[in-house]
């Protein structure tokens, strides 16, 4: 799943600003003024209040069906008691600490922060007595959605969205004889028509809700975030954005977009007697849309990279827009799409490592067209003039599993020729496309220039890095009798170890929807146990047996195995440790707040924030033709390390500044992964001598 993280450019002193800035503004009492789905009006220009835009969202999902109607049975998240999460905080400081004297100061203000009658005391009184207020259904949402996305500033490509790469999809239809060699409005087409599949799914509630475990007796997952996926759009605000969405059987959610040049176009769905058009009526529409954009000539102006800059000035630059009744229209359109399809007029490939990343790099900034784009968007696919394809998607409202599941429901269906469902329905007649035009003053074209300038800089300092490991993957891995995703962990623990000499703080993504509205909680590797068996391996080869290190191994994947099953339980320290910050800015005192918050106060020492912050971030997901995965580091300096384990194979990207060593990183990866597999056939052969002795 993806990684969601508190980016480090929000830190807790914004929300106390945020909070304050607030309370200057008209609240939202109205959810239909929230989610208004006139065409002509636009949505709040202040933020509303969270519960007003994010609850009780617009959804044609009956509560009944399949889909939704085990979900007011989920339990709510926990809260993990204290003495647990300080001393498993003291543990993940263990591995960092430079001597036994910093260990011991964070010892000492571990003890004084859980000692009765403190501070971190009351902190845990109140977080408790938040969990059973009234109508609580997640104490922990608002505040992870408003820090960890919405009140975030920077631009959302590099440290929000995430991407997939599609293996090649198929350029026409099947039997096809003589089939053209690309055809980007077929593979639009085709993409559309298996999203909208998808998309009926969730509208009827007929998408099977995800597992707990692989037995249905062990519970299902919260399915809240799939009503977010289709026809939702982020709006900037200051000193937060929100989120919009209409239902989807909404007579104004029956389009979606599609971006040719910088010109926006609006697809229909459905014809006027309501039934859906077919993948050659979509192709023809889709078609007809490249042949006007090529009609008109050079670009126009990029109004699509204004979604992509800082979101103080995206706000301020989609005020001015939605200033211009004629513009009105236009956003809203694109709001209450069902999806963009962006046609770029790059032909990058995946064929090969180096090839791959130039297209994970195209997917990933838009490069030279990210105008081309509409980055608040959920769900965008990205089609390139030579037929290849993407996915980029937009973190606020939904993690990676479902779209994750979504992709992989579309690209197993356009690859393996299965036919639609409701095909047999489709209509014969084909869509016009009506264009979407932007009415550009001098003011507007000077914030678009900015932004495009801003977004080069933006993007220029970071770089990505791609390996396919062939030697073995999930299949090689079980054989050894480990668990595949702990395995690649310690791998991830030994390359940044050879690459940097030290061990680094490590996060991994659990999801928590096991419980009502739950996302995701950290997994902390880096442990005492994964530093004895990297230093055994790497600074001392010679010292230990094989079957010596095998075991120190096999140690600190057992505390991995723990440490993920907890915090999937929603019994991880970080979310606890973050709504106990949130708290102490804004239910302390000064002198209270001082005590934990600065100086020699628990969040204040060097050591326990080196501990939670992400040099290396990393996220495993499955999509089996998704050859292309990333997303961004999470501090500077640090590596983004988006993996899949095929079967046969191990897939992983490195993003991170250019001043970081990614390309010596991912060759020390590979070499870990020839290490530790040398090390279990070594051991398994020294246990075959001893056996024949």
């Amino acid at each position: 799943m993806l990684v969601a993280r508190l980016p480090t450019g929000s830190p807790l002193v914004r929300t106390l600003v945020a909070r304050r800035s607030l309370a200057s503004f008209t609240p939202t009492n109205s959810l239909s003024s929230v989610h208004s789905t006139r065409a002509d009006q636009m949505p709040p220009a202040n933020p509303p209040e969270w519960h007003d835009w994010r609850m009780g969202v617009p959804s044609s999902t009956p509560t009944d069906s399949p889909m939704l109607r085990n979900q007011g049975k989920l339990p709510r998240l926990p809260v993990v008691p204290l003495d647990e999460t300080l001393a498993r905080l003291r543990r993940s400081c263990e591995p960092l600490a430079k001597d036994e004297r910093q260990l011991r100061e964070v010892e000492k203000k571990i003890e004084a922060f859980g000692r009765q009658g403190g501070v971190g005391r009351k902190l845990q009184d109140l977080l408790e007595k938040k969990r059973e207020e009234k109508g609580m259904r997640n104490w922990l949402a608002k505040d992870w959605d408003e820090q960890a996305y919405m009140a975030y500033r920077d631009s959302i490509i590099i440290n929000v969205s995430y991407y997939f790469g599609f293996d090649r999809l198929p350029q026409a239809p099947p039997s096809t004889p003589n089939p053209p060699a690309a055809d980007p409005a077929y593979v639009a087409a085709s993409i559309a028509k298996t999203a909208l599949e998808f998309r009926r799914l969730i509208a009827t509630g007929l998408l099977e809700p995800e597992l707990v475990g692989r037995n249905k007796e062990d519970g299902e997952l919260c399915m809240e975030s799939y009503k977010w996926a289709f026809n939702a759009c982020r709006v900037p605000a200051s000193p937060s954005d929100y989120a919009v969405k209409i239902a989807e059987t909404d007579p104004e959610a029956q389009h979606f977009v599609v971006v040719k040049r910088n010109r926006f176009y609006s697809v229909p769905i459905v014809d006027a007697a309501g039934q859906e058009f077919s993948v050659e009526g979509f192709r023809k529409a889709i078609q007809e849309v490249i042949d006007q954009a090529e009609k008109g000539g050079d670009a126009a102006p990029p109004v699509g990279v204004l979604t992509g800059i800082n979101r103080d000035r995206w706000a301020e630059a989609h005020g001015h827009l939605s200033s211009n009744p004629a513009n009105v229209k236009t956003l809203r359109s694109i709001h209450q799409s069902a999806f963009v399809i962006c046609l770029d007029e790059a032909e990058p490939s995946s064929k090969a490592p180096e090839e791959n990343v130039d297209f994970s790099w195209r997917l990933w900034t838009g490069g030279e067209e990210a105008g081309n784009r509409w980055w608040d968007k959920p769900l965008q696919w990205m089609v390139y003039r030579n037929g290849e394809a993407g996915f980029v998607g937009e973190h606020s409202c939904m993690d990676g599993t479902p779209t994750a599941r979504l992709n992989d429901f579309l690209t197993k269906r356009l690859l393996t020729n299965e036919p639609f469902p409701h095909s047999s329905s489709s209509t014969s007649s084909t869509p016009s496309p009506t264009t979407l035009p932007f009415e550009l003053d001098s003011t507007a074209l000077s914030h678009i220039g900015q932004a495009r300038e801003e977004h080069q800089k933006h993007i220029e300092p970071y770089a990505l890095h791609y390996l396919s490991y062939e030697r073995y993957g999930k299949e090689g891995i079980k054989k050894m009798k480990a668990s595949p995703d702990g395995w690649v962990q310690m791998l991830f623990q030994i390359a940044y170890y050879l690459t940097f000499k030290k061990p680094c703080g490590t996060y991994e993504a659990a999801q928590t929807r096991r419980y009502q509205l739950g996302r995701t909680e950290t997994v902390r590797i880096l442990t005492p146990e994964s530093l004895a068996f990297v230093k055994s391996l790497v600074d001392s080869p010679s010292s230990t047996s094989a079957s010596d290190k095998v075991s120190l191994f096999r140690a600190a994947l057992a505390q991995h195995g723990k440490d993920m099953k907890l915090a999937s339980a929603g019994m991880g320290i970080d979310r606890h440790l973050f709504g106990l910050k949130m708290l102490a800015a804004t239910k302390l005192g000064e002198q209270e707040k001082k005590e934990v918050m600065e100086g020699d106060g628990l969040f204040a020492d060097p050591l326990v924030k080196e501990s939670g912050t992400w040099r290396m971030s990393t996220s495993q997901i499955y999509i089996r033709h998704s050859p292309a995965y990333g997303w961004g580091p999470v501090v500077d300096g640090g590596l983004g390390l988006p993996y899949m384990i095929h079967p046969e194979s191990l897939q992983l990207t490195v993003s991170c500044q250019k001043t970081v060593p990614g390309d010596l990183y991912i060759k020390n990866f590979a070499k870990a992964a020839d290490l530790l597999m040398d090390l279990f056939e070594q051991a398994e052969r020294d246990g075959q001598g001893k056996a024949k002795a």
